[in-house]
């Protein structure tokens, strides 16, 4: 019994200080953009049964189980800047990174670089290459006879891309994320509303974060308070006992 009131605590505290990390991240991204906040899902652990005529299900406490990305559409704020693009809803941008991986991100503030072969592509501000509905790099387009990119021509260029699963998605960092089994393999989508001059916002909610803070802190201060307590009648059972 003693081991289970143990364990019931401390899987508690654990659990709940999991879950401060995650929503620490979401206000620590509120304004990062195409931030996704993620949710911590919470399960209980084994019941045994205890007693032979009066059956009673003593549980194990309760743990993190998965985080759930929440990808709602965010609000969208327009910028006036040409370079800056908003996928809507299920909508990513593909990026291929300095290792020639392909991640997908929904940060579409972005900007151009000159290769070493001096042609200027567009990139990412991690310096990732952004990816055509071909899964190739983008060339700027700059109208004849000047040094002034083409925006219209460009806009058309940029590639946008879905996914079976959104919510399977692997975060990878940097605000990227991996494709995945679960989350199914990228399709190029050109049906995505694409919007040039806007960039989509954090979908970090402060209120309701702020809420979750309270909560977590509270529970995981209980579960504290009940390890204290049950450390300390196990004290005394243990004086009773000499």
């Amino acid at each position: 019994m003693a081991k289970i009131g143990l364990h019931t605590s401390s899987s508690g505290i654990f659990s709940y200080q999991k879950a401060l990390d995650v929503t620490a991240n979401n206000m620590a991204n509120v304004n990062t953009n195409g931030f996704k906040a993620s949710r911590a899902s919470f399960s209980d652990l084994m019941y045994t049964e205890r007693g032979v005529n009066d059956r009673v299900h003593t549980g194990h406490g309760t743990r993190v189980d998965k985080t759930d990305l929440m990808f709602e559409q965010s609000a969208v704020r327009e910028t006036g800047r040409m370079l800056d693009f908003a996928a809507m809803n299920d909508g990513f941008f593909a990026v291929e990174n300095q290792f020639g991986q392909v991640l997908y991100t929904k940060d579409g503030s972005f900007n151009i670089t000159e290769t070493e072969e001096g042609v200027w592509q567009l990139c990412d501000n991690s310096g990732g290459f952004i990816l055509d509905n071909e899964g190739n790099r983008i060339t700027v387009p700059f109208i004849p006879d000047t040094d002034t990119i083409d925006f219209t021509a460009l806009r058309d260029m940029v590639g946008t891309y879905t996914f079976e699963n959104p919510y399977g998605l692997d975060q990878n960092g940097s605000n990227y994320f991996e494709a995945n089994e679960s989350s199914g393999e990228a399709g190029a989508n050109e049906d995505v509303v694409l919007k040039q001059g806007f960039i989509e916002a954090s979908s970090t909610n402060v209120a309701n974060e702020m809420s979750k803070v309270i909560e977590y802190q509270r529970a995981f201060q209980l579960n504290i308070s009940l390890l204290k307590i049950h450390d300390q009648l196990g004290s005394e059972v243990n004086n009773l006992r000499n």
